[in-house]
């Protein structure tokens, strides 16, 4: 007897639990995964590692649940409105493209793209088959679905291109090409690089006579931002394994020469940061001409978002569960 209850448990909430449990899953790694550049405690790293691994797993398992119920004839499984787990189907699938602040939680996480785009394609077949067993017989989300399956599919193509842009081979390659690029620059304007070296010596500001010792913070914000960002470019070739050429070597000794002990740590501070938004967040492919193209994009399909809410709300739901209502609220909102 407990053990048909504990049956009839899981079959009434199987898929509910799942979409919960999804929802939840991306809050968390949104508002706490920043925190691993920042943390060493080994028990919120796991849960960050933990949540990281089940998000995708979570969101595959549900739409393969909701996919499964259209085939069931289960008073359990058809409790929840189709046209409702069709809704929410999309949802898992916007859940599958995973937040902006984590796509990978190490090095070899980025080589598995294909993996990715293995699953994406099984998920989105597993969702169009939920609509294809709903929408001719319900309507009811018909129009909602499709805008929120729009925002699921550009999420999660953004995610691919940043996992591949941010694997170790694309990297080096990219690398290579910019170090090439730069020697012949080098080579056919020799004060090219003195210009730029000059320039960052410039805005340091410090006081004649400062030596590298001192602490005195001296350098605004932006301009810590900026040069930061200049020694990344220059420093960034260590992650595939290059070096840097001799003009960069001398110019970064020539920096740091001439800045404070405080200024210097806090340029780093920020250096390691710009690393790891290149390997572990979609920075890649977002600040990047085909990035802006897809967050114009993402624009569009995040406002049908917005317009899946209008009409969700607007429409009459006497036939579904007060719960399941909150929930769609829940992941619209």
């Amino acid at each position: 007897m407990t053990f048909i209850s504990i049956s009839e448990l899981w079959n009434k909430w199987n898929t509910r639990s799942f979409v919960i449990l999804s929802f939840l899953l991306q809050v968390f790694l949104v508002l706490f995964a920043p925190l691993r550049k920042k943390i060493m405690n080994d028990r919120i790293v796991f849960l960050l590692r933990l949540a990281y691994l089940m998000v995708d797993w979570v969101a595959a398992f549900g739409i393969g649940f909701i996919s499964h119920n259209q085939g069931s004839l289960s008073t359990y499984a058809i409790e929840v409105d189709g046209a409702l787990q069709a809704f929410w189907a999309s949802f898992l699938l916007l859940h599958l493209g995973g937040p902006d602040t984590i796509i990978a939680f190490s090095l070899e996480d980025s080589s598995l793209w294909r993996r990715h785009l293995l699953g994406f394609i099984f998920q989105v077949g597993a969702t169009i088959y939920v609509y294809m067993q709903i929408f001719p017989s319900n309507h009811l989300l018909a129009i909602p679905t499709m805008l929120v399956f729009l925002a699921g599919i550009t999420k999660n193509a953004e995610r691919l291109r940043a996992l591949n842009l941010s694997s170790f081979s694309r990297l080096r390659k990219s690398m290579l090409l910019s170090l090439q690029s730069k020697k012949i620059a080098f080579l056919t304007d020799e004060s090219l690089h003195d210009n730029e070296g000059d320039q960052l010596i410039k805005e340091l500001n410090v006081q004649r006579g400062a030596r590298y010792y001192d602490e005195e913070v001296k350098l605004p914000e932006s301009t810590v931002v900026k040069h930061a960002h200049y020694f990344f470019q220059i420093f960034r070739v260590f992650i595939g394994n290059l070096i840097f050429i001799y003009e960069d070597r001398e110019m970064s000794r020539k920096y740091f020469r001439n800045v404070s002990a405080i200024d210097a740590l806090r340029v780093i501070s920020v250096e390691l940061n710009f690393i790891y938004e290149v390997l572990y967040t979609k920075a890649l492919a977002i600040y990047s001409l085909w990035g802006y193209i897809f967050r114009f994009i993402a624009f569009i399909a995040f406002t049908s978002i917005v317009l899946a809410f209008v009409v969700f709300n607007r429409l009459k739901k006497h036939g579904l569960s007060k719960l399941d209502v909150e929930i769609t609220y829940s992941l619209l909102l």
